[in-house]
């Protein structure tokens, strides 16, 4: 799991696809204070979702939209999205 040392230096530009093999999609964030981009992958390509709401649409043949599936996940990653910007905080924001 990506996870952003100093979310506060950080702000959300937009997703993509992922240039990482494997992934659904990167959330493209700037550095604020490095002046950079920093891409942060997530979502695996071979699992479904519950639903994609990134706005891209690229997966949403991948919805599964089953409330018993989406429970399971959050309890599995339960408090990734505690950290804010890392890879779980996209997927359970976005995906789930």
């Amino acid at each position: 799991m990506v996870v952003i040392p100093n979310p506060t230096d950080f702000k959300f530009v937009k997703f993509e696809p992922s240039t990482s093999k494997g992934k659904k999609y990167d959330a493209l964030l700037y550095n604020k204070k490095a002046n950079k981009y920093k891409r942060v992958p997530f979502g695996d390509v071979d699992y479904p979702h519950y639903e994609d709401k990134t706005g891209l649409g690229d997966y949403t043949h991948l919805n599964t939209f089953s409330k018993e599936r989406r429970r399971l996940y959050r309890a599995r990653h339960q408090g990734e999205d505690k950290s804010k910007f890392s890879s779980g905080y996209f997927s359970l924001k976005y995906l789930w």
